[in-house]
């Protein structure tokens, strides 16, 4: 039932991790599930995080405002919603492999051609396009990982290929102050060269993908007839609507403090941009950290206690770094920040998939809780880039994410603790 053991494996892979016995139990080729996915979701965050990064940039090269700049960073989330439940339906349907190199193709392109953009209009359409991909590569991977993976390291896999959000990140950060420190600046079309990178992707993953195998339970069930009632009607539970809500919140925190993360370090911390990069690299650091931590926990002490203990101390710190003016303090913070909230993304794979042990759409389902939970990471980028003309308004802008924080602590309080279940 789990991922074939004929294909040689990536060995850096096992050699960098081989005294952990763990590692041993999971064939070769669930770490090549593994290494596509998390290499997927790592190239599709730093297509959503170099707009992040370079948002001062931008927002003097396109003449926009911080709220028109907080659109174009929903588009994506919005284009990410509807790609992520479409292409959680292609992949119950075509199998995950395929529908993830898809997805990597879309977003891939649609980076690209932000290259040949003139404003704003055109910006929001490829941002859109683009995120059709975004949403459809985290919805085919995670399912992939969840059904490779013996249900013990469920949660470790799910940490794994999470790391690519600050994997991701870090590569945005790495490269703009490489290509600042090169050019001496960003706005005289250096940025050009960071998203032309954003381009690569699919073909940099191809002969990864290649050597991927398929999910067993996918292909065991290919050809098993399904029924609308049977397979659907499991789709919609009390358990699957909490989790969309505990995920909107999630999101709704996250995007919303990480969209205006270097703006609001340059704007109210008042930082230089090289200097807020140096920060921004604290908190993908410290999210990185989340994940080793979590993959450590989560499938010790279960996936609500995770989340609970994450959402605390991402509350704490993201306090500190609103109001904390005091530099070590505010870089303690910052990590800690990406420590909790960024973190906690590690365990949503799993979560998802377990609630959904018995379903035959599994994949479509976990994009309608995750991906329809984005309506959070929509939303919020413009709220917060909507009160950001002044500082204090920025200030309070961020302190609205505090108040999702502590609905989805309250949300996950309510669901059911689903570390073990077997899928099938």
């Amino acid at each position: 039932m789990f991922a074939a053991q004929d294909d040689a494996g990536p060995d850096e892979v096992h050699g960098a991790i081989e005294g952990s016995s763990w590692v041993r139990e999971i064939s070769s080729g669930g770490w090549w599930v593994l290494l596509s996915a998390t290499l997927a979701w790592t190239f599709e965050v730093y297509d959503l995080a170099i707009i992040s990064v370079l948002t001062p940039v931008l927002l003097k090269v396109f003449h926009l405002t911080k709220a028109e700049m907080g659109l174009v960073t929903s588009a994506a989330a919005f284009g990410s919603i509807i790609g992520g439940i479409a292409f959680g339906y292609i992949a119950d349907r075509f199998g995950r492999v395929r529908t993830l190199y898809a997805a990597i193709l879309i977003y891939s392109a649609f980076t690209g051609l932000i290259l040949f953009s003139s404003g704003l209009t055109e910006l929001l359409i490829l941002r859109f396009l683009g995120g059709l991909g975004m949403g459809g590569a985290w919805a085919a991977g995670a399912a992939l990982v969840a059904e490779s993976l013996p249900p013990r390291h469920r949660g470790k896999g799910g940490a794994i290929m999470q790391s690519g959000l600050p994997l991701g990140q870090i590569l945005a950060i790495a490269l703009s102050a490489v290509v600042t420190q090169a050019s001496g600046g960003l706005e005289g079309g250096a940025w050009r060269w960071l998203i032309g990178f954003g381009a690569l992707p699919a073909i940099i993953l191809l002969p990864i993908i290649l050597r991927t195998p398929e999910s067993p339970i996918w292909l065991a069930g290919r050809n098993t007839p399904r029924t609308g009632t049977k397979s659907t009607g499991r789709l919609f539970t009390r358990e699957l609507l909490i989790a969309f809500i505990f995920i909107f919140f999630v999101q709704f925190v996250f995007w919303g403090v990480s969209s205006w993360t270097p703006t609001f370090l340059v704007t109210v911390k008042h930082m230089t941009f090289l200097k807020s990069l140096g920060f921004l690299l604290a908190q993908q650091i410290g999210t990185l950290l989340g994940f080793v931590a979590l993959a450590a926990l989560i499938d010790r002490i279960g996936r609500r206690y995770t989340f609970l203990l994450y959402l605390l101390i991402g509350a704490a710190a993201l306090g500190v770094f609103i109001f904390a003016d005091q530099p070590q303090l505010l870089l303690l913070a910052t990590s800690l920040v990406g420590f909790g909230l960024g973190g906690i993304f590690g365990g949503l794979g799993p979560f998802l998939a377990e609630l959904l042990s018995s379903s035959g759409n599994r994949a479509f389902g976990m994009a309608l809780a995750y991906n329809g939970g984005r309506t959070g990471a929509l939303i919020a980028p413009v709220l917060v880039g909507a009160m950001g003309n002044t500082e204090a308004g920025f200030q309070l802008g961020m302190s609205l994410t505090g108040v999702a924080l502590v609905a989805a602590a309250i949300t996950i309080v309510f669901a059911p603790e689903t570390k073990g279940r077997v899928l099938s």
